[in-house]
């Protein structure tokens, strides 16, 4: 495939990722009703794993800038949970580069290894920056926010380290789930788009 065929490949994803977003295709976190399992990005990792890190990159903020102008505040104004979700993607493209990598090197492994370097990356990442997020950056935002939902969902806390680690935890939780459902997912979709299509279309391994 040329750059102009990944380009339009890599736009479709994206414009499909935000319609995606629309319809009712994600499901709420159990521990924290406000994080959803969100097939949206199914989409953004399709192309990382179809045409490249550079266009999956890509189509990620196009689908990250297509929520931002289109969002209203909840309980946080925007870009900062479309930013949040963002983050979360890019680490896990990175976990899904550095397993490939690895793969290619030790020759085995395959789904299995960069799955594993996915789930590490986005719960490793994210870990660090929802702590942050709730506890140093924008604490009169999110904590009382956070206390309420860990409320609703049977953990009462007083402080606001222990609710801001707590989140944390489950977020990282979630995280890590999220990573361990897409990546041996979007595999499965691109290989079978690659047998249907043969030779025009070439998986991220080979690029």
């Amino acid at each position: 495939m040329n750059r102009l065929q990944k380009l339009a490949g890599a736009s479709a994803f994206a414009a499909l990722a935000y319609a995606m977003g629309l319809a009712p295709a994600s499901v709420p976190f159990p521990l924290l009703p406000f994080l959803r399992f969100d097939l949206a990005e199914i989409p953004d990792l399709m192309s990382f794993i179809l045409f490249g890190w550079k266009y999956g990159l890509l189509t990620a903020f196009a689908h990250w800038y297509a929520l931002v102008i289109t969002a209203q505040g909840v309980f946080a104004p925007p870009p900062i949970p479309q930013l949040m979700k963002f983050t979360a993607v890019s680490a896990m493209f990175l976990g899904v580069y550095v397993g490939l990598r690895l793969a290619k090197r030790l020759k085995r492994g395959g789904v299995v290894l960069t799955t594993l370097t996915a789930v590490l990356a986005r719960a490793g990442v994210m870990a660090p920056i929802t702590f942050a997020l709730y506890y140093w950056w924008f604490p009169s935002i999110y904590l009382p926010f956070g206390k309420r939902a860990l409320t609703a969902a049977g953990f009462a806390v007083e402080s606001d380290l222990a609710a801001a680690t707590l989140i944390t935890a489950f977020t990282a939780v979630f995280n890590a789930i999220s990573a361990l459902y897409l990546v041996p997912l979007c595999f499965s979709i691109a290989k079978a788009l690659k047998r249907a299509l043969g030779p025009r279309i070439a998986l991220a391994e080979a690029v």
